[in-house]
């Protein structure tokens, strides 16, 4: 039954996935990226002042890598030297890692993480690069590590954290860039690591957090 429910879950989220991608397609008609394919590791490419270029001209194509057990890693798609569309990567056993949706260059939409078992590992919403409504995180044992809140990059009302056995780690409202409640440890970054979690509860495993 777990298994059963896990499929379906993963099977919502990349049908949303999809229907975001159909609709990110038909705004962006114009924007045709050709069905040419260079490995990351190419020595033919370069990156300079945000372009990816290759042969010394701004690339359009998809960029992937592979596994060494020749399953693929990532891919994904360029239009003149800035990322365009839809992000994947998986794990080596095929399994989805991440689908994380990009506009001439930018993160927009929502993007997904899982863990290797198919549960839940982060879902972040994001508008022109920055982070923009809320952003989620999940232990690997499939409890919430955090849900903060967010307008343009800044934290902006309700802002949660937990421990891995579910209780408060924080609780606290930002409002005017005033924090109330309680904060907890604080952080140097709006999307962290918790190597604090990592070493006091060897068991559980939090979201690295990719910005």
């Amino acid at each position: 039954m777990e298994r059963l429910v896990l499929y379906r879950d993963n099977f919502f989220l990349l049908f949303w996935a999809s229907i975001l991608a159909v609709a990110v397609f038909m705004s962006l008609k114009s924007k045709e990226i050709p069905a040419v394919w260079v490995n990351s590791s190419d020595a033919h490419l370069t990156r300079m002042d945000g372009f990816l270029y290759y042969n010394n001209k701004t690339f359009s194509g998809f960029l992937f890598s592979n596994f060494v057990n020749g399953n693929r890693e990532r891919e994904t798609p360029y239009y003149e030297g800035k990322e365009e569309g839809l992000m994947k990567s998986w794990y080596a056993d095929k399994s989805p890692e991440q689908v994380r949706l990009f506009v001439n260059g930018k993160k927009q939409g929502v993007h997904y993480g899982w863990w290797p078992d198919g549960k839940p590992k982060f879902e972040y919403e994001f508008t022109d690069d920055e982070h923009n409504g809320t952003a989620k995180e999940w232990f690997n044992n499939n409890k919430l590590y955090r849900c903060f809140h967010y307008t343009m990059g800044h934290e902006d009302g309700l802002q949660q954290m937990w421990w891995p056995d579910g209780t408060v780690r924080a609780n606290y409202v930002v409002k005017d860039g005033q924090q109330y409640g309680l904060i907890g440890r604080k952080f140097c970054k709006n999307v962290f690591k918790d190597e604090d979690i990592k070493n006091s509860n060897p068991t559980y495993t939090v979201a690295n957090s990719l910005p």
